[in-house]
């Protein structure tokens, strides 16, 4: 008789923070990968805001043998190990297994809970079938790199050596009992990314890793510096199953990279546009200097309707010389005025109070983005995550004395002579009011955009104002209230 393991996402907004409910696309993975040896189940306590009860009652009645426990950012890390304590209070005598990007970013820090047996680092759709069987004969994985664990009064790190090359041999998603067409079914409100032209939609994945180093990304420690990619025909042959098995009508690709083989990309959008007229598409998030005009307009003609781009900032010498993106703003400029001229819709994001960033500097972040005219800038405060360049220098700085990071990204950390952190909040909230709603047009666009309706715009104006730009603990109900919604 098989033994039972459940995969759990947690309840990101346990403590308040802001959540969405999207399906765990990590953990449908994992599932395709163990089912044959365990008996195998997903819960998700994300999608329905489960409390501390709903928790402990579901695991008392389920009794797993095994519990993994997913993590997707380092923001959530308290939440992460409150469920830990939740969990093992309910099942003390289950073992307990943490991943995500958590641990793979600070496994020195996540060790530290005691309430968690395992942590997997990296990758797990072959560590964790791995660990698996070291827990079936009772063996310590001291063979397996990327775990963590306890041997006596030791806590054991296997660092992270590899990541897997070959993508194509990953199975397809296996999402149990948990309802996809659900997941996809309407609008998540405040997060445009996730709000489709047509429903029910569906996420996936297509590439990992990231060559490129930007200074306030860890995307290279919790992926690799090599790009690695699903084949054109593997991703279209999971286009037709998520048509055909679901009734998906849109895809959201969550890469990073999505155009680093423009090749592989072209071949995708000529198979939607071949064989799934009907569907449209879109990326999550879009590197701009992968674009060019040949791209954008395949693009559009394939069904993609939307692009997101990450410009950063207004100013080249940020760009170059303190950012480290490889972004020519001239290019940026127009690709963004041909996006326009063949209607995609467009958003863009900055990020702004990096050390050594001059207030004129930031000004012209603002200057920038108001003269592209598009259909929403979102600004960003540098955050020091783990593993970042950025974070050595905070920790140079003496700011920081230790790898973490939950402000999330509207609150300033430094003051410099340009500027204090008071002075990036006020600036950033007012300047994203004023360039995004400056016409009763543009209030009406995002709305649309974000999934809400113009009431709610004009109360996130308000709280964003007023909070200047802080989260005020708004999470995925079905009617954001004033003084409780999300904030820019």
């Amino acid at each position: 008789m098989k033994k039972k393991l459940y995969l759990i996402q947690p309840n990101y907004a346990l403590l308040g923070k802001r959540s969405w409910p999207l399906a765990p696309y990590n953990l449908a993975l994992l599932k395709a990968c163990v089912s044959e040896m365990w008996d195998c189940h997903l819960l998700d306590f994300n999608k329905d805001l489960s409390t501390e009860n709903d928790i402990v009652n579901t695991l008392e009645a389920s009794k797993p043998d095994v519990i993994g426990l997913t993590s997707f950012s380092t923001e959530y890390n308290e939440e992460i190990h409150r469920h830990a304590a939740i969990i093992k209070n309910a099942r003390p005598n289950s073992i307990l297994i943490g991943g995500g990007a958590y641990p793979t970013v600070t496994p020195e820090v996540a060790a530290q809970d005691p309430n968690v047996d395992f942590w997997i680092i990296g990758e797990g759709e072959h560590r964790l079938p791995e660990l698996l069987r070291c827990i079936e004969c009772n063996k310590d994985p001291e063979h397996l790199d990327g775990i963590v664990y306890r041997k006596g009064n030791q806590t054991v790190i296997n660092p992270m050596e590899s990541f897997i090359s070959d993508l194509d041999s990953l199975p397809r998603p296996d999402y149990g009992d948990l309802d996809l067409v659900g997941y996809g079914a309407s609008p998540i409100k405040y997060a445009h990314y996730l709000v489709a032209r047509q429903y029910p939609f569906a996420v996936t994945v297509t590439s990992r890793g990231c060559p490129y180093k930007c200074i306030f990304c860890a995307g290279r420690t919790v992926s690799g510096t090599k790009v690695r990619m699903r084949s054109a025909q593997n991703v279209l042959d999971e286009v037709d199953w998520l048509k055909n098995s679901y009734g998906i009508r849109e895809i959201i690709f969550l890469d990073d990279h999505f155009f680093f083989n423009k090749e592989r990309a072209i071949a995708i959008m000529n198979g939607f546009k071949e064989h799934h007229s009907l569907m449209t598409w879109k990326c999550a998030n879009v590197a701009i200097f992968s674009l060019n005009e040949n791209i954008l307009d395949i693009k559009r003609d394939s069904g993609c309707y939307q692009i997101t781009v990450s410009i950063e900032s207004g100013n080249q010498d940020v760009l170059s010389k303190i950012m480290r993106k490889p972004i020519n703003l001239k290019h940026a400029k127009r690709m963004i005025t041909h996006a326009k001229s063949i209607g995609l819709e467009i958003i863009s994001n900055f990020v702004i109070g990096l050390p050594g960033e001059t207030w004129e500097q930031i000004r012209q972040t603002f200057a920038f983005a108001a003269e592209l005219d598009i259909d929403i800038v979102n600004f960003h405060i540098a955050t020091p995550l783990p593993k970042t360049r950025l974070m050595d220098i905070y920790r140079e700085m003496g700011l920081v004395d230790r790898e973490t990071a939950t402000l999330g990204y509207t609150k300033g950390v430094i003051q410099t002579d340009e500027f204090t952190s008071l002075d990036l909040q006020i600036l950033r909230a007012y300047e994203w009011d004023r360039i995004n709603f400056k016409s009763q047009d543009k209030v009406q666009r995002i709305a649309d955009l974000e999934g809400i309706s113009v009431d709610d715009v004009k109360h996130w104006r308000i709280n964003t104002r007023r909070a200047l730009g802080s989260t005020l603990g708004w999470t995925h109900t079905p009617k954001p209230k004033p003084g409780s919604i999300s904030t820019s």
